[in-house]
């Protein structure tokens, strides 16, 4: 059981490493997709009380495929 955790761990700093290596997205690029996963949270139906996360999640996403690392909040808007 010790070992599971200790490779999760290596697995996990691993990923954290890779992210932080990554280049940040530009503020107009993150209001953009803020903009776009909005439009998104519409269609999906999303409720008030899920949008923020829906969002935040949305956004990281679409950096993560865009090859940026994720953010830790969204700007205010």
């Amino acid at each position: 059981m010790k070992a599971l955790l200790g490779l999760a761990l290596l697995v996990a700093s691993g990923v954290v490493s890779a992210d932080d290596e990554l280049p940040a997205a530009s503020a107009a690029d993150v209001k953009q997709l803020v903009q776009v996963c909005r439009q998104m949270a519409i269609e999906d139906e999303i409720t008030k009380d899920e949008l923020d996360e829906y969002l935040l999640d949305c956004v990281n996403d679409q950096l993560n495929e865009m090859g940026y690392r994720a953010v830790d909040a969204l700007p205010k808007s």
